[in-house]
């Protein structure tokens, strides 16, 4: 498995935050103006920090500390951060559009509303995807000593 890069998520929050964009401004225009709840980046955050403490103890594992994690564990924790680092990026394109969609008519005080519940969930969205990226780092394995003679069980005659 190869580590999610920058690009895939800045080309899936991009694609996400233009398919937003078109939703939520045809859905503004006919009246319908979507308010994304607070409870969401409370959420993004709890699952972020979350993941920051697995990591950790995938982490100490890898350095050959004493860890409760195990080798199942630290690939669950890994593909995790996978998926965290992906759905933050999507949902950052989200709440990055609603933001943009709000400021056409800021001065509305539901579209201010809007745009700060927007922005606090697109900053939990990049703790997530920030957490996420460290924490696919954290669970890498270094690489083996290349010195080391082959096993002979592997080999084949």
């Amino acid at each position: 498995m190869r580590r999610t890069s920058w690009g895939t998520l800045a080309a899936t929050a991009l694609g996400s935050g233009l398919l937003s964009w078109v939703v939520l401004d045809v859905l503004t225009n006919a009246g319908v103006a979507p308010q994304p709840p607070w409870l969401t980046a409370v959420v993004l955050v709890a699952v972020a920090l979350w993941l920051l403490l697995r990591g950790r103890a995938v982490r100490r594992m890898v350095a050959g500390e004493d860890s409760p994690m195990t080798p199942l564990g630290a690939a669950r924790v890994v593909m995790f951060a996978k998926a965290a680092s992906i759905t933050g990026s999507l949902l950052g394109g989200f709440f990055a559009a609603g933001i943009v969609v709000a400021s056409e008519h800021a001065q509305a005080p539901l579209n201010q509303d809007l745009i700060l519940s927007s922005g606090l969930n697109a900053l939990a969205c990049l703790l997530l995807v920030g957490v996420a990226m460290v924490v696919e780092g954290w669970c890498r394995i270094p690489p083996e000593d290349d010195d080391a003679p082959p096993n002979s069980s592997m080999t084949l005659a």
